[in-house]
């Protein structure tokens, strides 16, 4: 809380006005209502005001209160306050009626929505695409093959839209922003380009532009070459039709990477040199071609295109010719055709039909012009028999029509742009002027409201619709392709692409739409330095190095003000941007101090984008910290010295204060403590405090060597300087000889050592002083940040300083006179990572860093650097509640490594947040939000534990968010930002998204229903089947083949008419089949001959019985057992 006083002669009274902000104490009973008092004034009670500012100058705060309570508007003291530093920019405590009406007139412009919509960047900003044509000659046409019409688009648009008045005016903004979103984009939804020369070559393309396959249109009839004209895609039927010189149409199907004739539509009238198609997706609608001629004749064919209508396959008929007289006739019944002749007398340059309106359009372009007197009829609108001639001086070369809006922009010969109402033909109602040449090329963005134009020399102008104002002039295509001006163009309306054709193609980027599937969009055009809270206005100011001062309001998401080429200079008569590289409020927070990379520094009534004041330190030495406290301004940089500047009403522009130059190397950062003292600190590791009302330092240090006694000395000439540097900067002879490695594992055993509890305080600053710092030999250690915490007394026992050094570590100083380095800290857990900004709450309990590599880090730092007696007991449980980073995981993850033996500071959060460095870092005391800005040109909201809330000036929907109080986790489902998602470990991903109950209970009761289905089914299973067979099924001698280690993908050749795909199989040689050896026991077996057991049977007298036959059949080798059979019939 601060208090401002205010001297007003009444009754001799001395009125108080007490300044409260965000940060200040006060509950949430006391929230206040928005002192938007142009809202609560009417015209009569303005004029009323002026009379009474007519009559007294000026008026003080109870005056002005007493004359708004007369108006009967009646605010809290509070906001009364709050509403008087707002009008009293002139900060004398008095309001006159231009500070009194500036405010009205401000909080009318923050309502009003074009401001909104000014772009950061040009529309035509990203390099364009270059591709060989592959064309024998130059491209004469383009066509778009997709499967979703414009019209179509633009019709589920705006029945998205037509509910606006149903819905509240959140709900009618969300559906706004979607307009402008792109999801990712597959062959289906973007299409496919198809080129056409003048020989009959078409060649189909991809979206960037990579050749699919080829073909060729030629005559059947004709043995001469072909000459074509034009080229449409017929996209819900996948036809495409060409035009040629022999008065033919030719119909040709791609199906399934084809390019086969279908249809030849033969002895046209006149020779057909412009077609366009409109359709519907889901068939609703006939198809319809249009075609205009040479004679200044336009002809429709429609056809259902319900399963593919005339272009139907059917068996015996693969090619159908017919004249176009039988199509008159009704021989193909399929088509119906519609003749409009004669409707210019030149040949048709454009027709379109318009769907929505139900209306042909058609143009040409008139070179008798005194036949018409100047009002050539250049445009015609045909609606049934009606005729509406839209005159214009020699006639119209293209022309755009925007449906949603009822208007047609034309242009010609020329050079002007007409805007005309479709219902008003008599008049145009808008005319751009520019151009330097004939118009040859229009098409506008109704979503943006922005009309592109191409004159013949290749110029490229985009408008503002609605302005009638010029946006860009692009002129890199007279560069890209200097000889060739016959060229063709085809806009692809959803990709927002713009392609053209001639010996190249060239694909140029009209606006894109934001892909949200890959990023959340941009705040700023180039990397953000400074990012600040306004707690008096309750909004956000970013700076960036495109020299934009953007205004927000973060609890919207909404941008309220735009303020460009802040900083410039001219080289060579050009006016040339430069960075803002510093900013700070003053300490009412009413104005806005930016430093620039030149040393310029400008003051800024940002409400109004007014400067008020331009100041600088030194030519061409860029600001890298500015400071405004109590009638001073203090400025420091590259000329190594701070500057300060008198903030004195009538002094304002004296010549600066130089302190005395002590430092000897570029100043990186500084910070203050108010009334007491100031803190600088440069590229070489020199830390010095200086007194703040005197400007004289007391104590100077070396991050290097924290405890060594610095001797304070004036310097003089550079080469003193340069002698100093080398004496101060000069490192031990040990630590200088050591090697890298060497040093590494000393540092290693140092941490190691610097756990033991049992080291006494003097111990660790003697240790800290013989450790080495990881860095080359001879070189220095730079100071990144510096951070003062305001609530900590200026005594030697409290470490008051925070010190951000690149090797990661931050080390900790008492600013006090007698004061000193007292310890330091591991901040970072990446090698090569370094903390690049600091900031506390308003209790400094937390310190919030942010690093190079785009790490957001929290500390709890409230017993850090403190007496033991002024210590409190932390509850780790409800930190654990709050920072979900605390939580016990199973494997220990690598930013809790780092720490591990790290007792102070506690670790509390860790998560990435960028992909790039980040510049700044700020702290809503209230809400408990973070706000990070980073060289990734995004600013980024936050929880206190590490939600994601929203990236500025993305084009999603903003959650709702309060000023007042802390955002409820239950109530809301985070979610990642897209770039981070691809990037982001484990520990990201919890903190980020955060422990959702609801989710968490969905996921186990979807896991335990899959159990129980299982189950069930191996249940059924079991009663039809019975038990399965154990495996392995096929015992242990059976093994699958192996697979190469090394997949060869197969790339079919799809540039021919069909595609070879035997020639694309894998073959795999036949190899001999290796026999395995036969056992010696098989080898004997095989060898006998069963003839062998047989012997002739000798003939004898019919005694001889059964038995003594089965005898005889025996070999000799079983003789005992014969002769024991003959013995026993041998016996009576």
């Amino acid at each position: 809380m601060s208090l401002a006083r205010l001297d007003y002669t009444d009754n001799n009274k001395e009125q108080q006005i007490e300044y409260q902000t965000l940060s200040s104490d006060f509950t949430l009973d006391k929230i206040e209502r928005p002192e938007r008092l142009h809202e609560w004034l009417k015209t009569e009670e303005i004029e009323l005001l002026y009379s009474k500012f007519s009559k007294k100058t000026q008026l003080t705060y109870p005056e002005l209160r007493e004359e708004l309570e007369n108006l009967n508007i009646k605010f809290t003291d509070l906001e009364y306050n709050r509403l008087f530093l707002k009008i009293n920019q002139n900060r004398d405590f008095k309001c006159d009626w231009n500070e009194f009406i500036s405010y009205l007139i401000f909080g009318f412009q923050e309502d009003d929505p074009a401001g909104r919509k000014e772009s950061l960047i040009l529309p035509l900003s990203t390099p364009p695409i270059i591709k060989k044509s592959e064309h024998r000659l130059a491209i004469c046409a383009i066509a778009l093959l997709k499967s979703v019409s414009d019209a179509e688009e633009e019709n589920q648009n705006d029945k998205h839209f037509s509910s606006d008045d149903e819905d509240d005016d959140e709900e009618r903004h969300n559906k706004k922003l979607l307009r402008n979103v792109a999801f990712e984009e597959s062959p289906d939804t973007a299409g496919i380009w198809i080129t056409a020369s003048r020989e009959g070559q078409i060649r189909f393309w991809s979206m960037s532009l990579a050749p699919i396959r080829t073909g060729t249109s030629e005559s059947l009839h004709s043995k001469g070459s072909t000459w074509i004209l034009s080229i449409v895609a017929l996209s819900d039927v996948n036809i495409v039709c060409t035009s040629s010189t022999e008065r033919e149409l030719r119909f040709h199907e791609t199906v399934a990477s084809t390019f086969n004739l279908r249809i030849v539509i033969r002895s046209m009238p006149y020779a057909v040199c412009y077609m366009s198609y409109n359709f519907h997706s889901g068939g609703k609608q006939f198809s319809r071609l249009v075609m205009g001629d040479y004679g200044g004749n336009v002809r429709m064919l429609e056809f259902d295109p319900y399963l593919r209508g005339p272009f139907q396959s059917k068996p015996g008929a693969a090619l159908v010719e017919a004249f176009w007289s039988d199509i008159l006739k009704g021989k193909l019944p399929q088509f119906k055709c519609r003749e409009h002749l004669s409707v210019h007398s030149e040949m048709i340059q454009q027709a379109f039909y318009a769907m929505r309106l139900n209306c042909l359009f058609a143009c040409a372009e008139y070179r008798n012009t005194r036949k018409y007197r100047g009002r050539c009829p250049g445009l015609i609108s045909l609606y049934g028999e009606d005729k509406a001639v839209f005159r214009i001086p020699l006639g119209v070369t293209t022309f755009c029509i925007d449906e949603r809006n009822n208007i047609v922009i034309t242009g010609g010969p020329d050079t002007s742009l007409r805007i005309w109402d479709v219902y008003i033909p008599a008049q145009p109602t808008g005319l751009l002027t520019g151009h330097n040449a004939g118009i040859v090329k229009i098409f506008v963005q109704s979503e943006e409201k922005k009309l592109y134009s191409i004159d013949y020399h290749k110029v490229i102008k985009v408008w503002d619709l609605s302005e009638h104002s010029l946006l860009q002039t692009f002129g890199d295509l007279a560069r890209l392709i200097p000889g060739e001006t016959d060229l063709v163009y085809h806009y692809h309306k959803q990709l927002r692409e713009l392609l053209i054709g001639g010996r190249k193609l060239i694909a140029v980027k009209c606006n894109p739409r934001m892909r949200v599937d890959l990023t959340d969009g941009n705040t700023h055009a180039a990397p953000v330095s400074v990012v600040l809270y306004n707690k008096l206005f309750r909004n956000l100011v970013t700076c960036g190095l495109d020299s934009y001062i953007i205004v927000w309001d973060p609890w919207t998401g909404k941008r309220k003000i735009i303020m460009k080429n802040c900083h410039t200079k001219q080289v060579y008569g050009e006016n040339i941007d430069i960075e803002i590289t510093a900013a700070c409020f003053d300490p009412l927070e009413q104005f806005l101090l930016t430093g620039a990379r030149d040393g310029s520094l400008k003051v800024w009534n940002y409400n109004n984008a007014v400067c008020v004041r331009n100041m600088s330190i030194k030519s061409d030495h860029e600001v890298t910290a500015v400071i405004w406290v109590v009638e001073r301004i203090l400025a420091v940089g590259w000329d190594q010295q701070v500057t300060e500047f008198n903030d004195v009403e009538g002094r304002e522009y004296s010549d600066p204060k130089k302190w005395p130059m002590f430092h000897s190397d570029d100043i990186t950062c500084a910070d203050v403590k108010l009334g007491e003292g100031v803190a600088t600190a440069t590229h070489s590791g020199e830390l010095i405090f200086w007194k703040l009302e005197t400007g004289q330092p007391y104590r100077r240090y070396n991050v290097q060597e924290p405890v060594k006694f610095i001797e304070l000395k004036l310097k003089g000439l550079r080469l003193e300087k340069r002698k100093e540097v080398v004496y101060e900067d000069d490192l031990n002879v040990r630590t200088r000889d050591m090697s890298v490695f060497e040093r590494i594992r000393e540092m290693e055993k140092q941490w190691t050592a610097l756990v033991s509890d049992q080291r006494s305080e003097i111990k660790i600053r003697a240790e800290s002083f013989h450790r080495g710092i990881i860095v080359a030999p001879g070189a220095t250690v730079s100071v990144q940040a510096i951070l003062f915490l305001q609530t900590r007394p200026m005594t030697p026992e409290y470490g008051s300083v925070f010190v951000a050094l690149e090797t990661g570590a931050i080390q900790v100083y008492s600013h006090h006179q007698r004061g000193s380095y007292i310890t330091e800290f591991n901040a970072i857990h990446k090698i090569g990572d370094c903390v690049l900004t600091m900031t506390t709450d308003r209790k400094n309990r937390y310190l919030f860093t942010g690093t190079a590599f785009g790490y957001i880090k929290i500390w709890h730092v409230k017993n850090y650097c403190i007496p033991e007696q002024e210590k409190i007991r932390i509850s780790m449980p409800l930190l654990r509640l709050q920072f979900i980073f605390l939580r016990k995981e199973l494997i220990l993850t690598r930013a809790k490594r780092a720490v591990r033996n790290q007792k102070e500071p506690l670790l509390l959060n860790s998560y990435k947040g960028h992909l790039k460095a980040i510049h700044s870092v700020v702290f809503v005391n209230l809400p408990k939000v973070l706000i990070t800005g980073s060289h990734d040109f995004s600013v980024r909201l936050w929880t206190i534990g590490g939600r994601y809330l929203g990236t500025l000036g993305m084009p999603l929907p903003w959650m709702k968010l309060s000023p007042f109080e802390p955002i409820s986790e239950k109530e809301h489902v985070f979610r990642m930002p897209p770039d981070i998602k691809k990037v982001a470990s484990s520990t990201t991903m919890k903190v980020i998204t955060g422990v959702q109950e609801g989710r968490f209970r969905m996921n186990i009761r979807k896991a335990q229903k899959k159990i129980d289905d299982e189950k069930g089914a191996e249940e059924e299973l079991l009663g039809h089947c019975g038990k399965s067979l154990r495996g392995p099924i096929l015992g242990k001698h059976f093994k699958l083949p192996g697979r190469s280690g090394v997949e060869i993908p197969i790339e079919l050749d799809i540039t021919s008419s069909y595609v070879p795909v035997y020639n694309h199989l894998k073959v795999h040689e036949t190899k001999t089949f290796e026999i395995p050896s036969t056992p010696s026991s098989v080898k004997r077996i095989a060898s006998e001959n069963y003839m062998d057991f047989y012997e002739p049977i000798p003939v004898r007298s019919e005694g001889i019985k059964s038995t003594g036959l089965f005898s005889n059949m025996l070999k000799r080798g079983r003789r005992t057992i014969r002769e024991s059979a003959f013995h026993r019939e041998s016996q009576p």
